[in-house]
């Protein structure tokens, strides 16, 4: 199994935009500017972590980590609600997808071998994004 921590706030890899440039080709761009460097941590977590490529079904679990607004806490500085789930935006499989093309060709060869994934959104003390990689057989 291979366990790593990606520091920072998690990025969603949303849709790409299509435009035609200039010379007549039609260019694709992601959405969302943040996704390439947070892609660019997993994979450096990844290898710093000791990835290699996997072949067969591989199980994944992802904890999004992100830090409490201080909304929800009262002026006396108790938790308003005191659930530890993560609600609201970004989508977890916007940022599932993030991590499952950041780990093409260092973990796995294709993500399609990803056959079980467990995902969740937590809050903590700091923005991260815990990983697990396991093959299944």
């Amino acid at each position: 199994m291979i366990h790593f921590t990606v520091p920072g706030i998690a990025a969603p890899q949303g849709s790409k935009k299509a435009f035609r440039t200039k010379g007549g080709r039609i260019a694709l761009v992601e959405s969302s500017p943040n996704v390439k460097p947070y892609r660019a941590s997993v994979a450096s977590a990844a290898y710093a972590a000791g990835a290699k490529v996997l072949h067969g079904p591989i199980f994944i679990t992802v904890v999004f980590q992100f830090v409490r607004p201080k909304s929800h806490y009262t002026a006396k500085g108790a938790l308003r609600d005191a659930a530890p789930r993560h609600v609201g935006k970004p989508d977890i499989d916007k940022l599932c997808r993030a991590v499952l093309d950041a780990l093409t060709g260092i973990a796995y060869q294709d993500d399609s071998q990803v056959v079980a994934l467990d995902a969740s959104k937590v809050y903590g003390p700091t923005a991260s994004t815990e990983i697990f990689i396991k093959p299944t057989a």
